[in-house]
């Protein structure tokens, strides 16, 4: 794990449905860019390489294996510039199945492994999303949380609307992840949700939290996104945000600033786990 201070980056930018080769070939771009900066991790916005909301089935056609061809060109610039390289895609599972899943690329260009996103955005009823938003119609849940060991130290993944299950990122700092990403089509105008639950995520878990999103207006779909990708320290202090602009948000993180920070206040020492029991069940409260 290193004990130095080391540079991040969140890729933001606008995935078009309907071109993904173009897409595609910006993200690389802005991949590129970080790399030039001396990035060791570079975080992609979720579904990265096309929204897949502007048919019914776009998101099949966005879709591919993994490995697969793109993480094949994500894999070139991760050896080149000997850094991590995670963002959250269509995956084609085979057998018609399909997944929201970040893979994870190391140094070496290899495939350390992958998240399939666990908590699918369904928000079919909400008035301020035209026509309402199933993401379950599109692709299966995932089942696990894994924590991947790099020279950077143990990271987690998550995607999106995951940032709203507090449990999740408990989970992952648990299994002893010192960062956490998440890749991100945040929608618009909900930025205040955005901005004070990756401070709350981070702040709770004294995690580094990096986080990217795509932004402005998808044309095909409509649909809109928060952008301000950011990355807050241990403390839920932001230590960058993206402006609204397609950028390579860069930042430094300490990884000892999270032991100063749990030998201040060692919060997960202090849990009391014999009185959360209700957190292993499900619970229906009713629809509010």
């Amino acid at each position: 794990m290193s004990e130095k201070a080391f540079t991040v980056a969140c890729a933001q930018f606008t995935a078009v449905d309907g071109a993904k080769e173009a897409t595609v070939r910006k993200a690389l771009g802005l991949v590129r860019r970080a790399g030039e900066r001396g990035a060791r991790l570079v975080v992609l916005p979720e579904v990265w390489t096309g929204l897949g909301y502007s048919t019914k089935t776009a998101y099949r056609e966005i879709a591919e294996p993994i490995p697969g061809p793109t993480t094949d060109r994500l894999a070139e610039l991760a050896r080149r510039y000997r850094m991590y390289v995670t963002g959250s895609t269509y995956e084609d599972a085979g057998n018609g199945v399909y997944y929201n899943t970040c893979a994870l690329l190391g140094p070496d260009g290899g495939i350390l492994g992958a998240y399939r996103k666990t908590h699918l955005f369904d928000a079919p009823d909400r008035e301020d999303i035209k026509g309402g938003i199933r993401e379950s119609d599109k692709v299966k849940a995932g089942d696990t949380l894994p924590v991947f060991e790099t020279e950077l130290g143990p990271v987690g993944l998550s995607v999106c609307s995951d940032l709203r299950f507090p449990e999740i990122y408990r989970e992952l700092a648990l299994k002893g992840a010192r960062i956490i990403v998440c890749a991100s089509a945040f929608l618009s105008p909900r930025f205040d949700h955005w901005e004070f639950f990756l401070r709350a995520r981070a702040a709770e878990n004294q995690v580094w939290v990096v986080a990217s999103g795509q932004y402005g207006i998808e044309p095909e779909s409509g649909i809109a996104f928060v952008g301000r990708s950011m990355v807050v320290d241990p403390w839920g202090v932001i230590a960058a945000t993206a402006s609204d602009a397609e950028t390579a948000l860069c930042a430094t993180i300490d990884p000892g600033f999270v032991d100063e920070i749990r030998r201040r206040y060692p919060l997960l020492a202090q849990r009391r786990p014999e009185l959360y029991g209700s957190l292993t069940k499900r619970v229906m409260l009713g629809t509010v």
